[in-house]
């Protein structure tokens, strides 16, 4: 990570990880399909969504995962609203630590906007099983209230 890079994931993405990702949420999830971006050198796997929260008629998980354990996972939808789940250092106030959350509509990056994650595993698979966890809570509460609400998921 250089001076010019403080919000980026450190090391290469991990395709192995990706894989086993896409595995368990397509589990998880009927209304999942993952793909790649790019199916021999992937840099993000796409979870492909359905359905949104909300009004929104479907939605993007977009997941990058690093070699170093870190993760950037986005949540987009047809309506535009975002929000992410980040585990990689940072230079915000806060939270302190690693793990942070961008709330929606934007996910944005202003230092006052950005939370602490409630996800605290970070195992690969219970990850996983977290973002599931609170994208179905919210989808099936149609808010995103949920999304970030939750005592160390799964």
């Amino acid at each position: 990570m250089s001076a010019q890079e403080p919000h980026s994931l450190r090391g290469s993405i991990d395709p192995d990880v990706l894989y086993d990702i896409q595995i368990e949420f397509e589990r998880l999830e009927p209304l999942a399909s993952g793909e790649y971006d790019d199916f021999i050198n992937p840099d993000k796997l796409l979870l492909r969504l359905s359905d949104g929260i909300g009004d929104a008629e479907c939605a993007t998980i977009s997941v990058h995962w690093s070699v170093s354990n870190e993760y950037n996972i986005h949540y987009t939808d047809s309506a535009d609203r975002n929000f992410r789940w980040d585990i990689h250092p940072n230079d915000y106030t806060a939270p302190s630590g690693d793990a942070h959350f961008h709330p929606p509509p934007d996910a944005s990056n202003d230092d006052d906007d950005v939370e602490e994650s409630c996800i605290r595993v970070t195992e690969i698979i219970l990850v996983t099983r977290a973002i599931h966890q609170l994208w179905r809570a919210a989808y099936d509460a149609e808010s995103f209230d949920p999304v970030n609400d939750a005592n160390n998921p799964p």
